[in-house]
């Protein structure tokens, strides 16, 4: 039987997205649910249709997505741990179905006239290892969705 070392090393990866939109508005459109549900369940990535979408908006917020995807109820929660207007976002992500960790995502905000630059690091459990690169490809997808989304 393999050994399980508590001490084990996150894994990390990191992506950037520029968005053309003002930082104000990419920033809002992390938060308020309403906008979250254009665009990080979109049904074009992952066939998710939402069912409810709550959060807290502030440190120590909790957040629950509701999606249905292939008959199945998926909860998304966690915790945002900072919440820096225009800056920085930080939160923990777990799909909420057994055996699914608990990641951290960070998201840097750079805002130029029209345009902001995402800077996106994933901090996901070790093991997650086997997953991280489908987990950056799927926040690559969603940030390409909020792309085209404030594009219009």
């Amino acid at each position: 039987m393999a050994e399980i070392s508590l001490n084990a090393k996150p894994i990390k990866r990191s992506l950037s997205r520029s968005i053309p939109a003002p930082v104000e508005k990419v920033f809002d459109h992390w938060l308020i649910p309403t906008f979250v549900g254009k665009w990080m369940f979109n049904a074009e990535i992952q066939k998710e249709l939402i069912v409810e979408l709550k959060n807290e908006a502030r440190p120590r917020g909790e957040f629950n997505y509701t999606t249905k995807r292939l008959g199945e109820k998926i909860i998304y929660k966690g915790e945002f741990k900072i919440i820096d207007r225009l800056r920085i976002l930080e939160f923990t992500w777990n799909e909420g179905r057994a055996g699914v960790a608990l990641n951290t995502i960070r998201v840097l905000f750079e805002g130029a006239a029209q345009n902001t630059k995402l800077k996106i690091s994933l901090v996901l459990d070790h093991s997650e290892e086997i997953n991280a690169d489908n987990i950056k490809s799927l926040w690559s997808q969603r940030t390409k969705a909020l792309s085209t989304l404030l594009s219009k």
